[in-house]
């Protein structure tokens, strides 16, 4: 008879098991939100994806502060828009005509807004990206270069950072704090090095990019014993100076502060110096203008976009963000700016996940601004649609591995210093089937926020034995 469900006492036993498990995530997730101090704010969805079904809802549908759970968003929409093969590229083009007797009218740079020119895909070594284009020009026997370096970083547009960040000093000249710009080397920031001299001497100051647009004030001195452990470095709040202090008897590790402006330019500034450095003279300057697009190719350099969103989420690079986000503004607006990334990300979403994308505001690409909102009900749906979808096997593998007992996670965090958040996948070991979930933790009114972090990873505990 058609609907009838004949069931086996070993099924009975199972769905027994299964409720028993329901109750028992429900009681330890209740009990551990009845910690939360007055004023904070918490929410949590689980959801069964395998066998659709809701598992445990508190305050799903709460506005609250994603931080860098943006970044799922973000790595999605750029998964389904450009697909797993696509690539980003940089393009040296030959200017004012082919090389001849080993020499290049001017350099010309086609900008494409490729994040991935960092020590990430180069061993640790930044500089190998531009080392390997000088030798790729040695090889085709151009030693010089006559005019100049021409960056065409017209690909992105509009502010090089959002106006959303937090805009104290502090927060300014922080890594995560770095420009996007379509000519990007080393994720945008200015690093420095200090390397002792002589006893009661001045350290010599290592400077990356290497560009005479950014300032040096070497406050720095040389001791013979029991100098500075870390490097003390702060950069202006308005311009590309920073000054170095302290007193140091071994050389430092690089320290990384954003850049304030002008990235192309130094970016450019740094080519020129490799370059120079290769034996390649270079007799112009380094400046921004337009690039024929059917110039010449003499190097080309691209990078798949599935290790990108992996540094994104994994390693949670702010700059990754809005590099793709500006990418996303290009293919869907025509327009490479933070304004038409984030109108497109709001219509790749409503294709992933339907019409409906309330519960999700945002303006920016990482997360760093405090007034983006969402909820823990829209990246349930968001990780719901990624799970049927063609392109699951490959976001998951961007994700961090975070297991617990004999639970694998796929997670992404997400924090602020007013948030505290977790979302992400979990596989049973036992039963089988993955369940997604999301965790948002904001201080809110609370008068502290040091039990953000540690609620969090109870929370994950709970929610691992839960559907273990």
């Amino acid at each position: 008879m058609r609907g009838m469900v004949v069931m086996k006492a070993s099924c009975i036993v199972w769905l027994l098991a299964a409720s028993l498990s329901a109750a028992d995530l429900k009681s330890s997730v209740d009990k551990l939100l009845g910690t939360v101090p007055s004023g904070g704010k918490a929410a949590v969805v689980v959801f069964d994806l395998d066998r659709q079904k809701l598992l445990y809802s508190a305050h799903g549908g709460v506005p609250m502060s994603p931080a860098s759970l943006v970044k799922l968003t973000v790595s999605a929409c750029a998964l389904h828009q450009f697909g797993s093969t696509y690539t980003m590229s940089t393009t040296l083009v030959a200017m004012g005509g082919s090389p001849r007797d080993g020499v290049c009218p001017q350099l010309g740079v086609i900008a494409g807004g490729d994040p991935c020119l960092d020590e990430h895909f180069y061993d640790q070594d930044p500089d190998r990206a531009f080392v390997e284009w000088a030798q790729a020009l040695k090889a085709r026997g151009i030693t010089r270069i006559a005019g100049d370096i021409v960056i065409d970083g017209s690909r992105f547009s509009g502010p090089i950072r959002p106006d959303t960040y937090p805009q104290d000093p502090e927060n300014q000249q922080r890594w995560y704090s770095a420009p996007a710009s379509a000519f990007a080397w080393n994720d945008n920031c200015i690093e420095v090095r200090v390397v002792p001299t002589r006893a009661g001497e001045p350290c010599t100051v290592q400077l990356r990019p290497r560009s005479s647009r950014v300032v040096v004030r070497n406050l720095t001195k040389t001791v013979a014993t029991r100098g500075d452990s870390n490097i003390t470095v702060s950069r202006d709040p308005n311009a590309n100076t920073v000054t170095v202090s302290g007193s140091y008897s071994r050389a430092s590790d690089w320290f990384e502060v954003a850049i304030h402006s002008d990235p192309d330019l130094l970016t450019g500034d740094h080519l020129r110096s490799i370059l120079v450095g290769a034996g390649i003279a270079v007799g112009g300057k380094v400046r921004l203008g337009a690039v024929p697009a059917d110039a010449p190719v003499l190097v080309a350099t691209s990078h798949d976009l599935l290790p990108a969103l992996t540094i994104l989420n994994v390693r949670s690079q702010n700059f990754y963000g809005e590099m793709l986000l500006r990418q996303l503004g290009v293919a869907r607006v025509g327009e490479g700016s933070i304004s038409a990334g984030c109108t497109a990300v709001d219509t790749v979403l409503r294709e992933l996940v339907g019409p409906d994308v309330s519960g999700y505001t945002v303006l920016d690409g990482c997360g760093l601004s405090y007034d983006n909102v969402a909820c823990a009900d829209f990246f349930a749906r968001l990780l719901w649609s990624i799970h049927t979808s063609p392109m699951a096997a490959e976001y998951v593998s961007t994700l961090k591995r975070e297991d617990s007992g004999a639970v694998k996670g796929y997670v992404k965090t997400g924090s602020l210093a007013i948030a505290s958040n977790l979302a992400g996948y979990l596989d049973r070991p036992r039963k089988g089937g993955r369940v997604c979930f999301a965790i948002l933790l904001n201080r809110g009114t609370a008068r502290g926020f040091a039990w953000g972090s540690t609620l969090r990873e109870r929370l994950f505990q709970a929610l691992c034995r839960g559907i273990e």
